[in-house]
């Protein structure tokens, strides 16, 4: 990662709805503010129920629906996430705990 370079983490219990539907959105809000170059963005799941699938048809459909585009793979919260990530944003309360 850049030295400049600002990381985003958003997390939930699955990682197919809510995580990957909040780091679709704020990716989106950074290529419109041509920050791509300025941003390391994911999302991950505090559980490993659904490692490896992609978002739910909802969420997707949710998303379609304002042209953000979601491409990503549900996978779980690792400890090197917490020294990667500069923010990390839990979705509910559960998975701030």
């Amino acid at each position: 990662m850049a030295e400049n370079k600002k990381s985003a983490l958003f997390v939930c219990l699955g990682n197919i709805c809510r995580s990957p539907m909040a780091e679709a959105v704020f990716t989106h809000l950074v290529k419109e503010r041509n920050l791509t170059d300025k941003w390391l963005i994911d999302s991950a799941a505090t559980s490993d129920y659904h490692t490896g699938e992609s978002p739910d048809s909802r969420a997707r459909s949710v998303m379609e629906g304002h042209s953000i585009q979601m491409n990503h793979r549900a996978r779980p919260l690792v400890a090197n996430d917490f020294r990667k990530f500069d923010f990390i944003f839990g979705m509910d309360k559960s998975n701030i705990r």
